[in-house]
């Protein structure tokens, strides 16, 4: 039996006994998901009580330096980070089409969270490709900035990447030398290899980065590890049931987000609201199923546990349009409950684009992986794109989910 098997069939025995009882990993409970009314922009949802949104970053065509100095019109896949009292987003931008040439990645930062700095390049142009995530932050401190290494001008496939290029941020927010990551098969020019670093700490701080296999599954399909250790479940032949279901599993494992629950295990939620669950850190996975209550498509699902101990879910209600954006909240990270609308804009869409979908998606929070805990707040912070041509930050209020909150005891805790 190949180690793939092997692992889906300890996988499909330990999922038996995880779900015991419990007939899927995360329900949504609650009338709102069943009653939204899509002619409303925020599906006539209520708003957060407290919530504060605010716009990094707004394409403009007709004056480039308000934006980024070029006009392009293309600005999508955001990541967020917590970096030495600041607040850092990152994003992929394109001239016009999405992961067309040329393309580059941007970040702006923000001492709290409404002023946000004019956009830079966060690798230089031609050298990076776009990813899910661009922050990691090493067990000794360290915060590295990461992205594909780009080998030509052709548009990017997400089951192509592999090859990373990486740079540290430091703590006086200047950024390092561009080395790779994680080098291409295929030999092609790219910086130098990351171990040429005389720098000790960089050196490590990219072998925790490489080694951290859970991290690395947040990119699609597992594409930025080895064959052998990414979950088995981005192979569809080695799941347990009917053709159809091998069929539908080809979707699985896109954009991957994790958070842990307070009884220790760890919870992974993709698009189209693939869900699977891991009791040993990791190391092996549950079948993956689609809870019937997380209804949801491809614009992703983020899931976090909040500074006070309850947890948060937010994504797009429908399966098909990426508006409202929404969250449901909960105390044992398995039933959520009080839908509420955290972005109900739909501004027009200004520039025409391929794949440019309209309405608020993308969402991603701060991590484990990105936040070093000085921005200290104790708001739940989450970045998103808006129409593919803008970038909005929004802080919930803890409060977002009340003492008492339906799915399990008050205080469950875990990050």
């Amino acid at each position: 039996m190949g180690r793939w098997r092997l692992l889906a069939a300890i996988a499909l025995g330990l999922g038996a006994k995880a779900f015991a009882g419990d007939d899927v990993p995360i329900r949504i409970v609650g009338g709102e998901g069943q009653q939204l009314d899509f002619a409303r922009t925020d599906g006539g949802l209520a708003p957060v009580a407290g919530l504060r949104t605010q716009v990094v970053f707004r394409a403009d065509q007709d004056d480039p330096l308000r934006s980024d100095g070029r006009g392009w019109t293309y600005h999508h896949h955001p990541d967020l980070a917590g970096w030495q009292h600041r607040l850092y987003v990152a994003w992929s931008s394109c001239q016009c089409d999405e992961d067309t040439w040329p393309c580059r990645e941007l970040y702006s930062t923000s001492l709290d969270g409404v002023h946000w700095s004019a956009p830079q390049e966060l690798f230089p142009e031609g050298v990076s490709t776009p990813l899910r995530v661009y922050f990691y932050r090493s067990a000794g401190g360290r915060l590295l900035a990461l992205a594909g290494l780009r080998l030509g001008h052709e548009r990017t496939s997400e089951r192509t990447k592999g090859p990373l290029v990486v740079r540290e941020v430091h703590a006086d927010h200047t950024l390092g030398p561009v080395y790779t990551l994680r080098a291409p098969v295929t030999p092609a020019p790219q910086p130098p290899p990351y171990a040429a670093s005389a720098d000790l700490g960089f050196v490590d701080a990219c072998r925790q980065l490489l080694a951290d296999h859970l991290f690395l599954e947040q990119q699609d399909y597992g594409a930025l590890l080895d064959p052998a250790d990414r979950m088995p479940w981005h192979d569809p032949e080695v799941w347990a049931g009917d053709a159809e279901l091998r069929k539908d599993a080809t979707d699985f494992g896109k954009a991957l987000s994790f958070y842990q629950r307070g009884d220790g295990s760890v919870v992974g939620v993709g698009k189209k609201g693939w869900v699977t669950v891991s009791g040993d850190s990791g190391v092996t996975w549950t079948q993956p199923v689609r809870p019937p209550t997380l209804v949801t498509g491809m614009g992703k699902v983020w899931g976090q546990q909040t500074p006070s101990g309850a947890y948060v879910l937010v994504y797009n209600p429908d399966r098909r349009i990426r508006y409202p954006l929404a969250v449901v909240t909960g105390r044992d990270g398995v039933t959520y409950g009080a839908m509420r609308a955290t972005h109900g804009q739909l501004p027009v869409q200004r520039y025409p684009g391929r794949n440019k979908d309209r309405g608020a998606s993308y969402v991603r929070g701060l991590s484990r992986w990105s936040d070093d805990g000085t921005f200290r707040d104790d708001g739940v912070w989450l970045v998103y794109s808006v129409n593919k041509e803008e970038i909005w930050v929004s802080r919930l209020p803890d409060t977002v989910t009340p003492a008492g909150a339906i799915g399990g005891p008050e205080g469950a805790s875990g990050r």
